[in-house]
């Protein structure tokens, strides 16, 4: 199966209130949930990081995974139990995770919004420096690094370079005026970040030079996506552009409100949802976009990246629900309430990825503490488990 991981008015207003929270350097509600996941281990388990610890979930059945030493062993505790894969920072009450973690190796950087850098022992599950490392700022975006460098963007209005051999040093820093709340595309040695200053930045890698910005007319909350050249991104302005390498815009759709998630592309195809609820599928050529179909799907907004396979599109939506698209036409097949909101990425694994799965499952987080994850099939869109706190 072929994949690709990737409200009406009144209803914007509370979205609109977590983006001016992060771009004002207010802090966020203590009791917000915006769980983020990705896939560790071998075989791959699903590490989730959400309030003030990270978890690695057993994706057959939803619990905590076991730690085992490198025979694979089970490890226990002082009272003969067996020990479970989950970091939390404790001696700090305002620690909160709202990024996925970045790997190098056997060593995981999680970044808080409020504290900062923390090294974990991965094989261990284990914090080596509680205090963290200050980054100056806020930061509700996932880290990446070019092997040298840690690049964080940082919500009260800077893109950073840390040094990876000494991550309390700074190489530079690039102001963008009004905060960075989506991760930084790199390719071939350039940083391509949007920020809620309206402007898309290609900046030099390991200088911090600005090689060019451009203004998109809204707040840019999404991740640039590279294909077949050009860049696609969204953006408050209420369009989907497509972006030169050198900084032109040749080409833009309009949507019905606010795109706020990364679009998804596969064959040629562009998917992507709005505030509103709508969804997009728009054929890219040489002149542009090319609209295949579009239609009102939820009723508040769709944040995250849609997940497309062979048959459908998947999205989830402010309204609770999860919805399976037919991706010919656009029809709903199916949907799924989950009883809460859904802001974060969707999370596709396979028996590839781990090969104990019987399918490949389709994992949904929530942003209520007692329906932290739903693992869906892919396929049926049937519920397989949950998960709590």
């Amino acid at each position: 199966m072929k994949i690709v991981r990737l409200f009406r008015r009144f209803g914007i207003a509370a979205a609109l209130l977590l983006v001016l929270l992060a771009s004002a350097c207010v802090p966020l509600p203590t009791d917000t949930n915006w769980g983020h996941m990705t896939l560790a281990g071998d075989p791959q388990q699903i590490l989730f990081a959400f309030h003030d610890r990270i978890v690695l979930i057993n994706p057959q059945d939803g619990s905590v995974a076991q730690l085992r030493d490198a025979d694979g062993n089970l490890r226990y505790d002082d009272q003969n139990s067996p020990r479970l894969w989950s970091v939390q920072v404790t001696g700090n009450a305002q620690t909160r995770f709202y990024s996925n973690p970045l790997f190098t190796e056997d060593t995981m950087y999680a970044v808080s919004y409020d504290t900062g850098l923390f090294e974990v022992d991965f094989s261990n599950a284990r914090v080596e420096n509680t205090t963290g490392i200050s980054v100056g700022g806020h930061v509700v975006t996932d880290p990446i690094s070019d092997g040298q460098r840690l690049f964080l963007g940082l919500s009260d209005g800077d893109l950073i370079a840390l040094d990876m051999t000494d991550l309390a040093s700074r190489v530079w820093t690039l102001d963008t005026e009004r905060g960075v709340w989506s991760e930084p595309l790199l390719a071939d040695g350039v940083l391509y970040v949007g920020s809620m200053d309206h402007k898309l930045y290609a900046v030099n890698a390991e200088t911090g030079e600005e090689l060019w910005r451009v203004d998109l007319g809204g707040a840019i909350a999404d991740t640039p996506v590279l294909y077949d050249g050009n860049l696609y991104i969204g953006s408050f302005a209420r369009k989907i552009f497509r972006i030169s390498l050198d900084g032109q815009i040749t080409a833009e759709y309009s949507t019905t409100e606010w795109v706020w998630g990364t679009p998804a592309i596969v064959d040629d195809t562009l998917y992507v949802g709005d505030a509103g609820g709508w969804v997009y599928a728009l054929g890219l050529s040489a002149d542009g976009f090319t609209p295949v179909w579009s239609r009102q799907v939820a009723g508040r907004v769709i944040r995250a990246t849609p997940v497309v396979t062979e048959a459908s599109v998947i999205v989830a939506s402010r309204d609770h629900k999860v919805y399976w698209l037919e991706r010919a036409t656009g029809a709903e097949v199916r949907q799924q309430n989950t009883d809460a909101e859904i802001l974060s990425d969707m999370l596709v694994i396979t028996p590839e990825d781990n090969a104990e799965l019987r399918e490949s499952l389709l994992i949904v987080s929530t942003m209520a503490n007692d329906k932290l994850l739903f693992a869906f099939s892919l396929d049926s869109g049937d519920l397989r488990w949950r998960y709590a706190r």
